[in-house]
């Protein structure tokens, strides 16, 4: 009987980790097909929004006219209303990136999803339209899967990591190599003040804008085009991993 209870216990688990991790590497593949045979860039920021990063962002998205995908915290999305609205206005997308930031992997098992639909719920009393949401760390469980098909909501994953968090980031010329060998990409970067609770993360705010603005002269040099995440999936329909989440 307890070798019985081992085995359930150990399949539960591989249930719990492992289909989503399964299902991550799958929207991932697709999700860098899809850029490379339609030639996208998708440049995303998540952890913020703050004061400061986010909009000296906005000005130069502002200045070369082009659109981005902001994954926020809930918690600082509500601290600065101002930054939300603006972002809007200018035509970027918000998605969720939970209140709290929440480690799915590391939490109670309901925790992340209570942290989900929180996140969800502060953007939505600002106005933001039911948008994608990305799982922080990338972390996701079972519970996560369930919760965003009920909600009708997809996960927007990246296939380029910036490491612009890490104690030492990827240098801008390696990840124009990056993009250019995959043919396009979502790309991850940070636009926080500060990183989130629990997180050892750094902070290289003029990295990012650095970052920034040589991937959009790239673009326009060699001819990809730019795009928010929601809209993969209204341009290409099949390739798309990014559908809105139902508005409740």
């Amino acid at each position: 009987m307890t070798i019985a209870l081992m085995v359930l216990g150990l399949i539960l688990i591989a249930l719990w980790f492992g289909v989503p991790l399964v299902l991550r590497r799958w929207q991932v593949r697709r999700l860098g097909s899809y850029c490379a045979t339609h030639r996208v860039i998708v440049l995303t920021y998540d952890d913020g929004p703050s004061p400061e990063t986010t909009t000296a962002l906005a000005d130069l998205l502002a200045r070369r006219e082009a659109a981005a995908s902001f994954f926020m915290i809930g918690e600082r999305a509500v601290a600065h209303p101002g930054l939300v609205a603006r972002l809007l206005v200018e035509g970027h997308e918000i998605g969720n990136h939970t209140q709290s930031h929440l480690n799915a992997w590391k939490t109670p098992p309901l925790a992340p999803v209570r942290d989900l639909r929180a996140g969800a719920q502060t953007l939505r009393h600002l106005g933001v339209p039911a948008g994608p949401f990305r799982p922080p760390y990338g972390k996701t469980t079972l519970a996560t899967l369930l919760a965003l098909w009920v909600g009708g909501c997809r996960m927007a994953f990246w296939t380029i990591d910036t490491r612009d968090s890490w104690e030492h980031p990827r240098s801008v010329a390696r990840v124009l190599d990056m993009i250019e060998h995959q043919g396009g990409g979502v790309v991850l970067m940070h636009d926080f003040a500060f990183p989130p609770r629990g997180a050892a993360d750094h902070h290289h705010p003029e990295h990012v804008l650095k970052m920034t603005e040589a991937i959009l002269d790239f673009a326009e040099a060699q001819n990809f085009r730019l795009l928010r995440f929601g809209d993969l999936s209204a341009s290409g329909g099949k390739g798309g991993t990014a559908n809105m989440c139902r508005k409740r």
